[in-house]
C-alpha cells in the first residue's frame, strides 16, 4: 500500500508545474490561445506551457503576439547568446530581466518607455506593461496604430488562416507565369524618377522588415522615388500578421502576396506588373542596404550598354558574398566571384563587363524584364539570376557591371527549404545552356581582382555527386607571389571591432583605417578583416596577420607571418598566446621590457600612433568650445576623471556612448562625436581630460587620445602614467587628486602651465612627426619582411 502511495505522489509532483513553467504561467508575455493557434492544436495553462518548452521553442513559435523569439534573438550579443544555447528566449528575458531588449519590430519599446517612464520600471518588462496595462489605457504602441497592437495583430492572425482556408488550389507555375499580360505590360509607360524594388519573403519578418527599413530610408534620396513591392509567399499566418503592417509604417510601400510558396522567380514575376518605375531591383529580403546605395545603380543604367547592375554583396562579417557571376574558362557551372574574400579585392572589378549577377540584388530595366517574360520559373531557388541574364545578353549587345563603392550585407539565408532543388536548378541550366555560345570570364574577371588562376579543380564531397554538376572552383594565387623580392607584402590587419555600423565608430576602426592607410603608403597591399573574419578561410593569400590585440586574440595558422600588437587590455595575454606568434609589439615600454624579462620571449615596444592629417592645431581655433571636456565612451561605470571632476565642481562636458542613466543630462551632451570631428572638438576645447582603465594605467599603455589631443595643440589633464613628459611635455598635466584637478582645470593663466599656443603647436609637430602612424609602418614593414624572408 505505502509503494502505491509513494507512487501516486511522485505523480502528482510530477504534474506541478517546475520552476521555468511557472515563470512563464505568471507572465503576461505567454498567450496559450495564440500559442495554441500555432501549434495546431487545443493547450491550455501548464500544458501550453509544457509543449511550447518541448517543442514550441525550436520551431521557433511565439509565446506572445508581441514576443517574436528570432527578433529577440537578433539584437542580443554573441556572448549572450552562447550562454541560452538552445534555450528559450522568453524565459532568459525574464529571469536576467533583459528589458531592454525589445520583444518585437512593431512594438516600439524605447518610445513606449519615453512616453510611459514607468514601463521603465515594471517588473515584467515595458512589453508586459503594455500588455497589461498600455494596452486598456489607449497608450500608442508605435506611430502608426493607434489601436491595441495586440489585439490588431490577432485579428491579423485570424484574417490569414480564412485566407487561406478559402484560397482556390494554385495552379502550374508555367501556367501562372503565362497567364501574365506581359505584351499588354511592354506597351505600359513606366515612371523614369522611380525605382520599384522587389522584396519577395517566405516565412519571415524580421529580416524583412530590416530590409524594407534601409529601402524606404532612401526614398527621394538623389530625385530617386521608391516603390517598394513586398511579395509574401505564402508565409504562415503569424507571419503574414506582421507583415500587414509594412503599408501602414510607410506609405512607400505595397504588399501583395501569394497563399502558397511560389518560390523566387514566380514571386518575383507576379510581383512586376504591379511595378511603377522604369528601372527595377530584384532584392533579397535577407539584404540590408546602406544609404546611398540606389543612386549610383540608377546613373550605371543611364549607359544604355550597361545591361544590369549589382552592388558588392558582403556578409555581415565584412567578407565579399557576391562581387558578381565569373564563368570557369573550362566550362561548366559558374561561381560567385571573391566570395569569402575581403571586400577590398573588388575595388578593381568596378570597370569589369561581366556576363552575369546575382539574383539577390539585381538592377535592370523594366522594358527587359517584361521582355524576358521575368526569371524562368522552372528554376525553383537557384540559378534563375545567371540564366535571366544570359537571356537578357542574347536579347542585345551588352554586359553587366559590378559597383563595390557601396556594399549591400547580405545576411546568410534562413529561408526553410532555399537550397532543396540546387542539383536539379544546375542540370535544368546546364541542359538548356549546352552547345550555345558560353562566357569564359574567371580569368580576367580574377586577374582583376589581383589573382591569377592556375587551374580548376572540381571538389567532390559526397562520392555519389555527378562531377557535371559540381562547379570547377578555381585555383587561385595571388600576383603578388609572381613579384622578384624584394616584393610587397599582402597584409591582412584583424580589427577586433564589430562588423557593420556597430564597429564603424570603434577606435580600433579607425587605428586599424589609418595603419592601412600608412601601409599602402609604403607599397604594401592591406585588407582588413573584423572580428568574424580573423580566420577567414581565402587568408591563405595573405603574407602577413596583424592583430590589434584588445579584447581578442589570433589563433595564428602556419600560412602567413603573425605579429600581435597588444594596444590595450594588457591583463589579457598570456605567455601561452605570445609564444603562438611569430613577433609581439607593445604599446607600452615597461610592459615589453617586463613581459621580455618574465616570458623569456621578445616583445618591442611600439607605441600608440596619431593621423597627422586628421590631428593638427589648424583644425580649430583654441578656446573657442568647451572648457572642459571628455569624450570617450565607458561601460556602465562613471569613469574615475569625470567622476572627480563632478566631485570638484566642475563643469564638464562630457561625449561618447554608455553614458546614459550615469550623468546628468546637462553633463552628458553627446553620444558621438564623429572621428572626422574629434581634432577640432580637442583643439577647441579649454582642457581636454584623460584617463586610464586600471591595467592600461598600470602597465603603461599610455592612450591614444593623449597622442590625438597634443598632436591636436590641446591642453590636457590626465591621471599618472609613465612616460608622459618625455612624451607630450607640458602640454599634458597630472593630475593626483580632486584638488589638484580642480586647480588645473581653474588657472587663471593656464598657458603658463599647459605652455602657450606656439609652445602647444611645437609639441603637436614632434608628436605627429615621431608618432604617426606612417613612423609606426616604417618599423612593422620592417619587421614583417624580416620574418616573411626568415621563411
Amino acid at each position: 500500500m505505502a509503494g502505491i502511495v509513494g507512487r501516486a505522489a511522485r505523480r502528482l509532483r510530477s504534474q506541478r508545474p517546475s520552476a521555468a513553467e511557472r515563470l512563464l504561467l505568471e507572465s503576461p508575455l505567454f498567450d496559450a490561445d495564440w500559442y495554441a493557434a500555432q501549434a495546431g492544436r487545443p493547450l491550455r495553462g501548464t500544458a501550453a506551457v509544457r509543449h511550447y518548452l518541448a517543442e514550441g521553442v525550436a520551431r521557433g513559435l511565439q509565446p506572445h503576439p508581441l514576443f517574436d523569439p528570432t527578433f529577440v534573438r537578433s539584437q542580443w550579443t554573441q556572448s549572450r547568446l552562447s550562454r541560452l544555447g538552445d534555450g528559450d528566449p522568453l524565459t532568459f528575458y525574464l529571469r536576467r530581466q533583459a528589458y531592454g531588449t525589445a520583444t518585437h519590430p512593431l512594438f516600439d519599446a524605447a518610445g513606449y518607455v519615453l512616453r510611459t517612464p514607468e514601463a521603465a520600471t515594471h517588473p515584467g518588462g515595458p512589453t508586459a506593461h503594455y500588455v497589461q496595462v498600455g494596452a486598456a489605457a489607449g497608450l500608442p504602441a508605435n506611430d502608426w496604430l493607434a489601436g491595441d497592437l495586440t489585439a490588431w495583430l490577432v485579428a491579423r492572425r485570424q484574417e490569414a488562416v480564412r485566407r487561406r482556408g478559402a484560397a482556390a488550389v494554385e495552379t502550374d507555375a508555367g501556367d501562372l507565369n503565362d497567364g501574365v499580360a506581359w505584351d499588354e505590360l511592354a506597351g505600359r509607360e513606366q515612371d523614369d524618377a522611380v525605382v520599384s524594388v522587389i522584396i519577395p519573403t517566405y516565412d519571415d519578418f524580421v529580416m524583412t522588415f530590416a530590409a524594407v527599413d534601409a529601402v524606404v530610408a532612401s526614398d527621394g534620396v538623389d530625385g530617386v522615388g521608391i516603390d517598394c513591392l513586398v511579395w509574401d509567399n505564402g508565409s504562415r499566418p503569424e507571419v503574414a500578421a506582421a507583415l500587414d503592417a509594412l503599408p501602414l509604417r510607410s506609405g512607400a510601400v505595397r504588399l501583395l502576396r501569394s497563399e502558397t510558396n511560389l518560390g523566387f522567380a514566380l514571386g518575383n514575376n507576379l510581383a512586376l506588373p504591379h511595378a511603377r518605375g522604369s528601372v527595377v531591383v530584384f532584392l533579397n529580403n535577407d539584404t540590408t542596404v546602406p544609404p546611398g546605395w540606389l543612386p549610383p545603380l540608377v546613373e550605371a543604367l543611364r549607359d544604355t550598354e550597361v545591361l544590369g547592375v549589382q552592388p558588392l554583396l558582403v556578409y555581415p562579417t565584412g567578407a565579399v558574398q557576391s562581387a558578381g557571376v565569373a564563368f570557369p574558362t573550362t566550362g561548366g557551372l559558374p561561381h560567385q566571384l571573391l566570395q569569402g574574400f575581403p571586400a577590398e579585392d573588388a575595388a578593381g572589378i568596378a570597370g569589369q563587363r561581366l556576363h552575369a549577377l546575382t539574383g539577390a540584388a539585381l538592377t535592370i530595366r523594366y522594358s527587359d524584364a517584361v521582355a524576358l517574360r521575368g526569371f524562368d520559373p522552372g528554376y525553383v531557388n537557384g540559378m534563375e539570376d545567371v540564366d535571366l541574364c544570359r537571356r537578357l545578353a542574347e536579347l542585345r549587345p551588352g554586359h553587366f557591371r559590378v559597383l563595390p563603392e557601396q556594399p549591400v550585407v547580405h545576411h546568410e539565408s534562413r529561408t526553410p527549404g532555399r537550397y532543396a532543388r540546387y542539383l536539379a536548378n544546375r542540370e535544368l541550366y546546364l541542359e538548356r545552356w549546352h552547345g550555345r555560345d558560353e562566357p569564359r570570364d574567371d580569368g580576367a574577371l580574377w586577374a582583376s581582382a589581383g589573382y591569377r588562376v592556375m587551374g580548376h579543380e572540381v571538389r567532390r564531397r559526397n562520392p555519389k555527386q555527378e562531377r557535371r554538376l559540381l562547379v570547377p572552383e578555381p585555383v587561385l594565387v595571388h600576383e603578388l607571389r609572381f613579384r622578384a623580392d624584394p616584393r610587397p607584402l599582402r597584409w591582412a590587419i584583424k580589427n577586433p571591432a564589430l562588423s557593420g555600423a556597430a564597429g564603424d565608430s570603434w577606435g580600433d576602426t579607425h587605428f586599424a583605417d589609418s595603419l592601412a592607410v600608412a601601409l599602402r603608403r609604403l607599397g604594401e597591399d592591406v585588407v582588413i578583416d573584423r572580428r568574424g573574419e580573423f580566420e577567414r578561410a581565402t587568408s591563405r593569400h595573405d603574407d602577413v596577420a596583424l592583430l590589434l590585440r584588445g579584447r581578442l586574440p589570433l589563433r595564428p595558422t602556419p600560412e602567413q607571418v603573425t605579429i600581435a600588437w597588444v594596444i590595450s587590455h594588457p591583463d589579457r595575454v598570456t605567455l601561452e598566446e605570445v609564444r603562438q606568434y611569430d613577433r609581439v609589439v607593445a604599446a607600452s615600454t615597461c610592459w615589453a621590457a617586463e613581459r621580455s624579462h618574465e616570458w623569456g620571449v621578445r616583445i618591442d615596444p611600439l607605441l600608440q600612433a596619431t593621423d597627422p592629417e586628421r590631428f593638427h592645431p589648424d583644425a580649430a581655433v583654441p578656446d573657442t568650445g568647451e572648457r572642459l571636456v571628455f569624450i570617450g565612451s565607458t561601460d556602465g561605470r562613471v569613469r574615475a576623471v569625470v567622476h572627480d571632476a563632478i566631485e570638484a565642481g566642475l563643469d564638464v562636458a562630457v561625449h561618447g556612448s554608455g553614458w546614459d542613466g550615469l550623468l546628468p543630462p546637462d553633463v552628458h551632451r553627446s553620444s558621438y562625436v564623429d572621428n572626422s570631428e574629434l581634432a577640432a572638438a580637442y583643439r577647441r576645447a579649454g582642457i581636454v581630460l584623460n584617463d586610464h582603465w586600471t591595467d592600461m594605467r598600470r602597465e603603461g599603455f599610455v592612450s591614444n587620445r593623449l597622442f590625438d589631443a597634443v598632436a591636436s595643440g590641446a591642453r590636457v589633464v590626465t591621471d599618472e602614467i609613465d612616460g608622459l613628459d618625455e612624451l607630450f611635455g607640458d602640454s599634458v598635466q597630472v593630475y593626483r587628486s580632486v584638488d589638484d584637478l580642480r586647480r588645473l582645470a581653474s588657472l587663471p593663466d593656464p598657458d603658463a602651465v599647459f605652455g602657450d599656443d606656439a609652445a602647444r603647436r611645437l609639441l603637436a609637430a614632434k608628436v605627429r612627426r615621431e608618432h604617426s602612424f606612417d613612423a609606426r609602418a616604417k618599423d612593422l614593414v620592417a619587421i614583417a619582411h624580416e620574418l616573411h624572408a626568415g621563411r
